[in-house]
Protein backbone atom coordinates (compact mmCIF):
# COMPACT_ATOMS: atom_id res chain seq x y z
CA UNK A 1 0.00 0.00 0.00
CA UNK A 2 1.68 3.10 -0.96
CA UNK A 3 1.34 6.25 1.43
CA UNK A 4 -1.00 8.64 -0.22
CA UNK A 5 -3.28 5.00 0.07
CA UNK A 6 -2.77 4.93 3.67
CA UNK A 7 -2.97 8.33 4.44
CA UNK A 8 -6.09 7.68 2.88
CA UNK A 9 -7.43 5.20 4.77
CA UNK A 10 -6.48 6.75 7.98
CA UNK A 11 -8.21 9.28 7.48
CA UNK A 12 -11.89 7.49 7.03
CA UNK A 13 -11.49 5.64 9.97
CA UNK A 14 -10.67 8.99 11.73
CA UNK A 15 -13.98 10.30 10.24
CA UNK A 16 -15.56 7.63 11.09
CA UNK A 17 -14.67 7.97 14.86
CA UNK A 18 -15.31 11.30 15.08
CA UNK A 19 -18.64 10.97 13.47
CA UNK A 20 -19.11 8.61 16.26
CA UNK A 21 -18.22 10.80 19.17
CA UNK A 22 -20.64 13.27 17.78
CA UNK A 23 -23.24 11.18 17.52
CA UNK A 24 -22.99 10.15 21.15
CA UNK A 25 -22.61 13.98 22.24
CA UNK A 26 -25.26 15.31 19.99
CA UNK A 27 -27.86 12.18 21.47
CA UNK A 28 -26.42 12.65 25.17
CA UNK A 29 -25.16 9.00 25.28
CA UNK A 30 -22.32 9.76 27.06
CA UNK A 31 -18.49 9.94 26.48
CA UNK A 32 -16.97 6.76 23.87
CA UNK A 33 -13.70 5.62 25.41
CA UNK A 34 -10.69 7.62 23.53
CA UNK A 35 -8.08 7.39 25.69
CA UNK A 36 -4.66 5.04 25.48
CA UNK A 37 -3.52 3.09 28.14
CA UNK A 38 -6.98 2.16 30.03
CA UNK A 39 -9.40 -0.90 29.94
CA UNK A 40 -12.21 0.45 27.45
CA UNK A 41 -15.46 -0.97 26.45
CA UNK A 42 -16.37 -1.38 22.75
CA UNK A 43 -17.52 1.27 20.78
CA UNK A 44 -21.40 1.43 19.73
CA UNK A 45 -22.10 1.40 16.36
CA UNK A 46 -24.74 3.47 15.41
CA UNK A 47 -28.00 3.15 13.26
CA UNK A 48 -30.89 4.80 12.19
CA UNK A 49 -34.58 4.27 11.77
CA UNK A 50 -35.60 5.44 8.20
CA UNK A 51 -38.99 5.67 8.28
CA UNK A 52 -40.67 5.73 4.69
CA UNK A 53 -44.40 4.70 4.30
CA UNK A 54 -47.57 3.93 6.08
CA UNK A 55 -50.36 1.57 4.27
CA UNK A 56 -53.59 1.39 5.21
CA UNK A 57 -55.23 -1.23 3.98
CA UNK A 58 -58.24 -1.45 6.69
CA UNK A 59 -59.12 1.40 8.76
CA UNK A 60 -60.68 0.87 12.40
CA UNK A 61 -63.26 3.23 12.48
CA UNK A 62 -66.07 5.13 10.16
CA UNK A 63 -64.76 6.73 7.39
CA UNK A 64 -60.99 7.37 8.33
CA UNK A 65 -58.67 6.73 11.26
CA UNK A 66 -56.55 9.87 12.58
CA UNK A 67 -53.24 8.01 12.59
CA UNK A 68 -49.92 9.21 14.70
CA UNK A 69 -46.47 7.18 15.02
CA UNK A 70 -44.89 6.91 18.38
CA UNK A 71 -41.47 5.60 19.21
CA UNK A 72 -40.19 4.59 22.39
CA UNK A 73 -36.67 5.66 22.86
CA UNK A 74 -33.47 5.00 24.48
CA UNK A 75 -34.98 5.54 28.12
CA UNK A 76 -38.37 3.66 27.60
CA UNK A 77 -40.84 7.32 26.68
CA UNK A 78 -43.17 6.93 24.22
CA UNK A 79 -42.06 10.16 21.66
CA UNK A 80 -44.41 11.10 18.80
CA UNK A 81 -42.28 11.08 15.36
CA UNK A 82 -44.86 11.34 12.89
CA UNK A 83 -46.78 13.37 11.77
CA UNK A 84 -44.32 16.37 12.38
CA UNK A 85 -46.17 19.45 12.99
CA UNK A 86 -49.62 17.69 13.05
CA UNK A 87 -51.49 16.19 16.00
CA UNK A 88 -52.73 13.43 13.36
CA UNK A 89 -52.78 12.43 9.81
CA UNK A 90 -56.10 11.69 8.39
CA UNK A 91 -56.22 7.48 7.12
CA UNK A 92 -58.82 5.71 5.23
CA UNK A 93 -58.84 2.19 3.52
CA UNK A 94 -55.83 2.36 0.60
CA UNK A 95 -54.48 5.52 1.64
CA UNK A 96 -50.77 5.48 1.35
CA UNK A 97 -48.59 8.16 3.69
CA UNK A 98 -44.85 9.36 3.20
CA UNK A 99 -43.32 8.74 7.09
CA UNK A 100 -40.03 11.13 5.88
CA UNK A 101 -40.75 14.34 7.61
CA UNK A 102 -40.08 11.79 11.21
CA UNK A 103 -37.06 11.11 10.09
CA UNK A 104 -35.04 14.09 11.73
CA UNK A 105 -36.22 13.04 15.13
CA UNK A 106 -33.08 11.45 17.72
CA UNK A 107 -35.71 8.59 19.18
CA UNK A 108 -34.97 6.91 16.04
CA UNK A 109 -31.00 6.55 16.37
CA UNK A 110 -30.42 3.59 18.47
CA UNK A 111 -27.08 1.15 18.72
CA UNK A 112 -26.92 -1.92 16.52
CA UNK A 113 -27.96 -4.34 19.87
CA UNK A 114 -30.59 -2.05 21.04
CA UNK A 115 -34.51 -2.10 19.36
CA UNK A 116 -37.39 0.42 19.48
CA UNK A 117 -40.53 -0.45 19.48
CA UNK A 118 -42.74 1.45 16.53
CA UNK A 119 -46.39 2.13 17.81
CA UNK A 120 -49.25 3.66 15.47
CA UNK A 121 -52.07 5.27 17.08
CA UNK A 122 -55.96 6.76 16.08
CA UNK A 123 -56.60 9.73 18.35
CA UNK A 124 -59.57 10.19 19.69
CA UNK A 125 -60.75 13.35 21.16
CA UNK A 126 -63.72 11.81 22.97
CA UNK A 127 -61.83 9.36 24.74
CA UNK A 128 -58.82 7.46 24.93
CA UNK A 129 -56.38 6.95 21.86
CA UNK A 130 -57.00 3.45 19.92
CA UNK A 131 -53.38 1.51 19.33
CA UNK A 132 -53.41 0.65 15.87
CA UNK A 133 -50.23 -1.91 16.47
CA UNK A 134 -46.79 -1.99 17.19
CA UNK A 135 -43.93 -4.04 15.73
CA UNK A 136 -39.97 -4.14 17.00
CA UNK A 137 -37.37 -2.46 14.77
CA UNK A 138 -33.72 -3.65 15.68
CA UNK A 139 -30.47 -1.97 15.22
CA UNK A 140 -29.53 -5.63 14.12
CA UNK A 141 -31.41 -4.83 10.79
CA UNK A 142 -28.91 -2.25 9.71
CA UNK A 143 -27.63 -3.12 5.92
CA UNK A 144 -31.19 -5.34 5.07
CA UNK A 145 -33.80 -4.74 2.49
CA UNK A 146 -36.67 -2.33 3.29
CA UNK A 147 -38.50 -3.99 6.31
CA UNK A 148 -42.74 -4.26 5.81
CA UNK A 149 -44.07 -5.08 8.84
CA UNK A 150 -48.49 -5.64 9.85
CA UNK A 151 -49.45 -3.46 12.42
CA UNK A 152 -53.06 -4.37 13.54
CA UNK A 153 -55.54 -2.94 16.37
CA UNK A 154 -58.90 -1.90 16.47
CA UNK A 155 -60.24 -3.36 14.27
CA UNK A 156 -57.66 -1.29 11.69
CA UNK A 157 -54.99 -2.87 9.79
CA UNK A 158 -51.90 -1.39 8.45
CA UNK A 159 -47.93 -1.92 6.74
CA UNK A 160 -45.27 0.04 7.91
CA UNK A 161 -42.28 0.21 5.58
CA UNK A 162 -38.70 1.43 7.16
CA UNK A 163 -34.99 0.33 7.02
CA UNK A 164 -32.14 0.65 9.45
CA UNK A 165 -29.01 2.52 8.22
CA UNK A 166 -25.73 3.04 9.56
CA UNK A 167 -24.52 6.10 10.43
Amino acid sequence: MNTSTQRTAMTRRAMKGAARVAAAAWLGLGALAVGAGTAQAEPIDYVRIELLELTCHQQSEGDHDEAYLKVTDANGNQVKVWPGTAKYQTMGTNYVRSLTDANGNAALVLGKQQARTLTLWDYDSTSGDDKLGATLATGSEAGAEIQYRSLEGSGGVYTIAYRVIDI
